[in-house]
Order: structure tokens, then C-alpha cells, then sequence
């Protein structure tokens, strides 16, 4: 098959902006300082949540093994100087006598804090049946892992 001779007409030219130049550059400079911005903040909350998976799993760890009734593997996450104030047996007994505290389905961390020496992540978590409780956790990085120092389901 061979191509015409001819070409198509070209398209016809856009009319002139009504816009003054200078609100096009300003347009164009606000559209570039909300994506910039959008950048940053994605990059700032990627950071943060990285920085904030070590103590996370910590805290997945502790709740998983103690909805399961594994007091022990629970205890386990724990500080020593929080095993000091709240050792095994007695961890077992409240825990047992609030088994449904830990039957927990989510997670929703709002407010995380991590430093070399810290972490503190609180927000709420989703029990099983439906309900949602505030939580917060408090760990420490002991002997290269993330243990924690306080924590706490429930408002009392």
C-alpha cells in the first residue's frame, strides 16, 4: 500500500492564553510547591513508619502471644524493668482475668515517637468483637531488640 501524496493539514494553533504571564508562572510555581510538598511529607511518613516497625512488631508480638493465653512468649517482650515490677505470675493472673483486653483484631498507631533510646506508639487497637479501645505502648531498646517498659488497653 503507498501513502498519499499529501500530507493532513496541521492542527490549527491554540488561542492566546487569557491569563497575564505572570499568573501562569505563579500557577505554575504554586503546582510545583504542592508537589514538592507532597513529596516531603510522603518521604517524612515513610521514614517515620520504617523507624517505627521494630517497636511495632514488639508490640504484635506481645498482643499476639497474648491473645493466644502464651503468657510466657508475652512476658518475654517485656523490659526487665518491667518484668522487676510486673513479674510472670502476676502478669498471668491480670492478663487471664482480662484475656478479652488482648483478643485483639487491629492495630492503628496515630501518634508515634522513636529516638535510639525510645519509642512510645499510641492509638487504639480493634478487639475481636468489634470494639475499639485506646492503647498505648511504651518500649525501650534492650540488649539490641525492642522491649517494652509500659503499656496500656482501656482507659483505667
Amino acid at each position: 500500500m503507498t501513502q498519499p501524496a499529501y500530507a493532513p493539514p496541521p492542527p490549527p494553533t491554540p488561542p492566546p492564553s487569557p491569563l497575564p504571564t505572570w499568573a501562569r508562572l505563579l500557577g505554575v510555581g504554586c503546582g510545583a510547591v504542592l508537589l514538592f510538598a507532597a513529596v516531603v511529607g510522603t518521604t517524612a511518613l515513610a521514614v517515620v513508619n520504617r523507624a517505627s516497625a521494630g517497636p511495632e512488631e514488639t508490640i504484635q508480638a506481645f498482643l499476639a502471644a497474648a491473645g493466644a493465653g502464651d503468657w510466657a512468649t508475652a512476658h518475654a517482650q517485656f523490659s526487665e524493668p518491667l518484668k522487676q515490677v510486673q513479674p510472670l505470675e502476676q502478669f498471668s493472673t491480670i492478663a487471664a482475668a482480662n484475656q478479652h483486653l488482648f483478643q485483639v483484631q487491629d492495630t492503628t498507631f496515630n501518634n508515634r515517637s522513636v529516638n535510639p533510646a525510645g519509642a512510645e506508639l499510641s492509638g487504639s487497637v480493634t478487639l475481636t468483637d468489634g470494639s475499639q479501645l485506646p492503647a498505648s505502648f511504651k518500649l525501650v531498646k534492650e540488649e539490641g531488640g525492642w522491649r517494652l517498659i509500659s503499656y496500656q488497653i482501656g482507659s483505667g
